[in-house]
């Protein structure tokens, strides 16, 4: 062979091992790109069984208490919405197979929902199987929910996930003896709307024509600069103009270092203000944040706000306050401040509830008497305190109410909304208190 062919041959050897070494790093960055995509979406899915399950275990927790035919209506709803969910999720996993005393679960329970929902009547309340059956398949969706929290921080092995899910919820599930409570259920599982809830606090009342806004002038970019700079406590020459917000409630954007502040462009008020800053000592307790609250509030002239729930995380106390408008507390009318535990700097302030739907308002004289509304709260639950309330629903319409706090005999802490103008239960919450707060669920 001569040199020069013996080149071209090096060469050409060169070249495709090259191609060929170019092709594997490729063809390996592409397998490992999906991959990765695959494992994000395993996440995703696990992270939608976990919340779905979490959301029924509450509702069943809740469903203990109701005695009226519209409220469990529309606990029934719920559960179908969740148990879809849950469903679909499993479905999309690779070990859905595995899983089957789970998905048996979450298919009872839509049913289950289903024959509650078609069954329960103004004339004909709920029976005392169903009442049994409910408080079975509270305790097991509690402990599911347990265990699958429990299970979700490690699941990288997914066969291994799968049977340690598998094994627990088949131990629950035989010692209740599922099949022999419920038996047969009919009745085909239907596509069901999401219903969005979050209790008194829920953010979907934004979706309102804002009517704190309602024939209020427009503000210059320039006037709602100024304003961002008198409430974050930033000179105007060091924040930057971020852009506006169209939507409901429209806004100018302003930003500085680790610092957003968003003003209405209708009015010029504060809908929002967050500081990100590392806080590292905890040195004033809830009291103390309380009051650097009330007067960060104060000194913006909004008065009669009261206090409600609180927690605190990453030490920022977010305490939330709601308008006293005489003697019924606006849940609507909401506003949210978080002090440092620090140095008791206002690092977050959030008006959107309070934007939305302040106004003057004329209450009529309740219809329904407070021992009225009393004479349907659970036999379960024993009443502590009452006073009236004003509450967001997911219509989006806004309801007067007694609001009942309640114990039960476990121990649990129920608020139960009657309405004012009917016998109605309009909400069923839960208080879930820790020593970072109180919230509700």
């Amino acid at each position: 062979m001569s040199r020069r062919n013996l080149v071209r041959v090096v060469s050409f050897s060169l070249s495709f091992a090259l191609a060929c070494g170019i092709f594997a790093f490729k063809t390996n960055k592409e397998n490992k790109k999906y991959i990765l995509q695959i494992e994000n979406s395993y996440s995703y899915m696990l992270d939608e069984l976990n919340t779905a399950a979490n959301n029924i275990a509450t509702i069943l927790n809740k469903a203990r208490f109701a005695t009226t035919k519209p409220q469990l209506s529309s606990m029934a709803s719920k559960l179908l919405t969740e148990a879809e969910i849950s469903k679909n999720s499993l479905s999309q996993l690779p070990v859905s197979a595995q899983l089957s005393t789970l998905n048996r679960f979450f298919s009872q329970v839509g049913n289950f929902a289903y024959s509650v929902s078609e069954n329960v009547s103004e004339e004909t309340p709920i029976s005392a199987k169903d009442t049994v059956n409910i408080e079975m398949l509270s305790s097991i969706s509690a402990q599911i929910s347990e265990i699958l929290n429990t299970a979700r921080d490690d699941y990288n092995n997914l066969d291994y996930w799968a049977s340690v899910i598998e094994s627990g919820v088949e131990e629950i599930v035989s010692e209740k003896d599922l099949n022999a409570c419920l038996g047969e259920l009919e009745g085909e599982l239907k596509d069901y709307p999401t219903l969005i809830y979050d209790g008194p606090y829920s953010d979907h009342i934004l979706e309102k024509e804002p009517t704190l806004l309602k024939d209020t002038a427009e503000v210059s970019k320039d006037d709602a600069l100024l304003i961002a700079a008198k409430w974050s406590g930033i000179s105007p020459d060091s924040l930057d103009f971020g852009g506006t917000t169209e939507g409901k409630i429209a806004t100018y954007d302003f930003l500085s270092e680790g610092v957003y502040v968003s003003i209405t462009k209708k009015g010029g008020h504060i809908l929002s203000l967050r500081k990100e800053r590392l806080i590292k000592d905890i040195i004033l307790n809830y009291e103390h944040a309380l009051l650097k609250a009330i007067a960060f509030l104060d000194r913006m002239e909004m008065p009669n706000l009261k206090e409600t729930y609180y927690f605190e995380a990453d030490g920022v106390y977010t305490i939330n306050f709601a308008f006293l408008d005489g003697k019924t507390l606006c849940y609507t009318d909401l506003v949210k401040v978080g002090i440092a535990a620090d140095n008791g700097e206002i690092v977050f302030y959030e008006a959107g509830g309070y934007i939305a739907n302040h106004r003057s308002r004329a209450f009529e004289t309740p219809k329904i008497t407070e021992e009225e509304a009393q004479s349907i709260i659970s036999p379960k639950l024993t009443v502590n305190s009452v006073r009236l309330a004003l509450i967001p629903l997911n219509s989006l319409e806004e309801k007067r109410c007694y609001e009942f706090a309640c114990t039960s005999a476990d121990g649990q802490e129920i608020l139960v909304y009657i309405n004012t103008a009917a016998l109605l239960e309009e909400e069923i919450l839960v208080l879930q208190k820790s020593d970072g707060g109180i919230l509700v669920k």
